[in-house]
């Protein structure tokens, strides 16, 4: 029973020892590449770079509450959620024609993304990307 315990303790060290805290990575969103490249801030070293985003020659981006996603929203009406830690693409929609940019709900349940093109916010669920409610803008007579 105590060699099982002590494998359990090795094994649980060697794991957490490639664990990292997520506040001290970031991203540098790439516009010309339709890129981000994922930054650590303590060495201020690059630990990788996500590729295929789309044209992000407008693009922003909001962190999840427990920061191991980003939400970009890139200038050709993509939205793309992307796994920081594991530097990879978790999905990428289309949703609209020409977006402007967006945000995340204070407590992370809701994604919202402004668009110029159809014009109006749509708002998603930030696990599944999922539609959520559309909002259109009009105005004038």
């Amino acid at each position: 029973m105590i060699r099982l315990i002590l494998l359990f303790a090795v094994l649980l060290c060697s794991l957490n020892a490639s664990a990292r805290g997520t506040g001290d990575l970031g991203i540098v969103i790439e516009r010309a590449d339709g890129s981000v490249q994922v930054i650590e801030t303590t060495t201020n070293s690059s630990m990788g770079r996500i590729e295929g985003l789309g044209d992000l020659s407008h693009a922003s981006a909001v962190y999840s509450r427990d920061e191991q996603y980003a939400y970009i929203f890139g200038r050709d009406g993509g939205l793309t959620k992307i796994d920081i830690v594991n530097k990879k693409i978790v999905k990428r929609i289309m949703q609209s024609g020409n977006s402007i940019g967006g945000a995340i709900s204070q407590d992370g349940r809701l994604v919202a993304v402004s668009n110029y093109k159809p014009g109006g916010v749509i708002v998603f669920d930030p696990e599944t990307l999922e539609l959520g409610a559309d909002l259109p803008a009009s105005y004038g007579n």
